[in-house]
């Protein structure tokens, strides 16, 4: 079980997971980072909002609505389909003890494809939307490499417990799955386990993470009295999550030079983590609209329940200088459900002039609140940690669309602000995001738009932990920017 220290220490905003394998009782466990990352979601959807610092709540017009305030949907008097694609990079700066290494990835997705239908009414409005959209990515990527002197990982894997005070069947089967004990890293002794490697390696990983989150959508909106909309969306997720890290140590400078088992060279310990993702969450929304001066929305999105199934391994491989190797594998799969926050939004748009549009949102979400669902004691205690290192947060958007009425374009600019979620992060660990785009009418009813999102803040990574060490004794500082481009086509008939 991790510390409330371990955890406030472990910043993987937006995907980076810290899947530290223990060495007793269950092979994998679960932590806080786990359901933040599924309580986290993209952006936004459609490039119009995404160029205008996805400021939509008090905006919403057309497909996109469905997804940000499916009051905006009874806006729409034309039938209107909408498709959408979306390539996203990743760039990681990690250093890690005085060196400096980039990681990057990058993924293209379809990012919506819908169709909203308007029902003909003699009065008010009536209109109903459904479709797709990607509304959670993972992929990400981290490289780092350097001279440890104070510790090694197979400390970290070699846990200090009394091995005679366990039943014979426990004992063997205890030892059977230490991965350092199994490949001559650590040796019993005494009723105890050493490790015979503690510092002075070189380590180095690659760690990828993939996957995402796809959302099955159907919902309505019906204008409640004049100008006032009510509309009602229902999200049906899917999706996976994969993590990949290839952990090495190394004695580079020949420390561990004794005779067998002492005579250390290598060790490679790679960590996959295969999971299915499952779950539903329902948007409520209400729009006021002013026609042509000013639109004001209010959004509440209920908890998202999670079911989550995962495969995972770990593989130990060992070498030492007199030739001899060993490995170990270790396999197991879980499944466990979360409960995310309850996600609170306000926004308005302005037409202040014929030419320029205004609008701008902000968004409350209480941390506090994502939770294990699990009858699970170790997941009841994550989730006391979920409450002591998190915080609330609001986060703000903003954006302007300028019409440039002689050709027919719509310049459009936005700035994003997302809080760190984790209490006491400096201000560097904000994520804040820039955004562009461009709007063109290519015929009276279809509609091309395009949108450039920069993301940067910076991050940390605990590589493993020591029992009673507070000072984290293999930690990497990332500096993290992220590049979007969205680009979406619809067409009102």
């Amino acid at each position: 079980m991790k510390s409330t220290q371990s955890i406030s220490a472990t910043r993987l905003v937006l995907g980076f997971t810290l899947a530290i394998f223990a060495t007793t009782g269950s092979l994998k466990a679960q932590y806080a980072e786990d359901v933040l990352r599924f309580s986290t979601f993209n952006l936004g959807i459609g490039a119009r909002s995404a160029g205008m610092g996805n400021a939509s709540i008090g905006l919403a017009e057309d497909f996109s609505a469905l997804f940000t305030n499916p009051a905006g949907l009874a806006s729409l008097r034309s039938f209107e389909f909408s498709v959408g694609l979306s390539n996203v990079g990743y760039n990681n700066d990690a250093t890690f003890f005085g060196s400096t290494l980039n990681g990057n990835n990058r993924v293209t997705n379809l990012n919506n494809l819908g169709l909203v239908y308007p029902v003909p009414t003699t009065r008010g409005s009536l209109s109903f939307g459904f479709g797709f959209a990607r509304v959670a990515n993972y992929s990400t990527s981290a490289t780092f490499k350097g001279f440890n002197p104070g510790s090694s990982i197979v400390e970290s894997l070699t846990p200090n417990v009394n091995l005679n005070a366990m039943p014979d069947a426990d004992r063997k089967d205890f030892l059977d799955n230490n991965i350092p004990f199994q490949v001559f890293l650590s040796d019993s002794l005494r009723g105890r386990l050493y490790p015979n490697v503690t510092d002075s390696v070189q380590q180095e990983g690659n760690v990828v993470e993939g996957g995402g989150l796809n959302s099955w959508s159907f919902g309505g909106a019906i204008e409640i009295s004049r100008g006032l909309t009510l509309g009602v969306g229902i999200n049906i997720l899917a999706g996976s999550y994969t993590y990949d890290r290839l952990y090495t140590e190394t004695d580079s400078r020949n420390i561990y030079h004794y005779g067998p088992p002492f005579d250390f060279n290598r060790f490679t310990y790679e960590s996959t983590i295969n999971s299915s993702v499952s779950g539903y969450n329902v948007l409520i929304g209400l729009m006021y609209r002013k026609q042509g001066k000013y639109k004001a929305g209010f959004t509440v999105r209920t908890p998202t329940y999670y079911d989550i199934s995962e495969d995972f391994s770990d593989v130990g491989k060992s070498w030492f200088d007199n030739g001899d190797q060993y490995s170990k594998k270790k396999t197991g799969s879980t499944k466990y459900n979360v409960r995310t926050p309850v996600v609170l939004s306000g926004g308005a748009s302005l037409q202040a002039t014929d030419w320029l549009l205004l609008a701008g949102d902000a968004e409350f979400t209480d941390w506090t609140q994502m939770e294990f669902t699990n009858d699970n004691p170790d997941l009841l205690d994550e989730n006391r940690v979920i409450r002591d290192v998190f915080r609330s947060t609001t986060n703000l958007r903003g954006g302007a669309e300028f019409a440039l009425l002689n050709l027919g374009l719509r310049l459009r600019a936005g700035v994003v602000y997302n809080p760190s979620p984790y209490k006491g992060d400096p201000s560097s660990r904000d994520q804040l995001y820039y955004t562009a785009g461009l709007g063109a009418a290519i015929e009276e009813n279809v509609f091309l738009n395009a949108s450039l999102t920069f993301g940067k803040w910076n991050t940390l990574r605990d590589n493993y932990y020591l029992s009673g060490v507070e000072t984290p004794p293999s930690r990497t500082n990332e500096s993290i920017k992220t590049n979007s481009f969205n680009f979406s086509l619809s067409y009102r008939f």
